[in-house]
């Protein structure tokens, strides 16, 4: 069993990173959204579940114990494989995740490509009172508030997310965070 893997990533494709260990390239499946971020570093350390099938071998990696954690949660629920608990993880930080699951949001999940209205329900169900937010702040919510204004505005929810995650870091009030947000979706500001 491994726990983590720690080498220079070597290579990218759409879904997975190839990191080198020991003479070794390991492909490991991320977060979409982490992807471009881990592929620019130099030495990346990812926390990883093996997932053993009679056809194939494959690992998941994550860059917190605590993302690592929530996945392995996922994984409980009914319905869910590494692929679908891999999507909601690219589309939420496990914080935000966490206050969907508890505030019961279905429709958010169901945004989650593969995700069902029952899936949803059952994730809702089966985690409320398992998967926590490993560090509560204001910025959940920001971010939460944000996504639902340009949603409400037109945009997708998947084109959204990680144009938030990049500045929600950045941004200190709701206001400030869409305006920035629209500059960047609709062109007017850097990528």
């Amino acid at each position: 069993m491994l726990s983590f893997i720690e080498g220079p990533p070597v290579s990218a494709g759409e879904d997975y990173l190839v990191l080198e260990a020991g003479g070794l390239g390991f492909r490991i499946f991320v977060p979409t959204a982490k992807i471009s971020a881990l592929a620019a570093q130099p030495l990346v350390k990812l926390h990883i579940h093996m997932a053993l099938r009679e056809d194939s071998i494959s690992l998941y990696g994550f860059t917190s114990a605590g993302e690592l954690e929530a996945f392995r949660l996922l994984l409980t629920v009914t319905g869910i494989g590494p692929r679908l608990g891999l999507a909601l993880l690219s589309a939420w930080e496990v914080d935000q995740l966490a206050q969907i699951i508890s505030q019961g949001d279905v429709k958010a999940l169901t945004t989650v490509s593969g995700i069902g209205l029952k899936t949803a329900q059952r994730i809702c169900l089966e985690l409320k009172d398992k998967l926590k937010p490993v560090s509560p702040d204001e910025t959940i919510g920001l971010l939460t508030s944000a996504e639902m204004a340009l949603v409400g505005l037109g945009f997708r929810a998947g084109e959204v997310r990680p144009v938030l995650r990049v500045l929600a870091g950045e941004c200190s009030s709701l206001e400030e965070l869409v305006r920035r947000a629209l500059a960047r979706l609709t062109g007017g500001g850097r990528p």
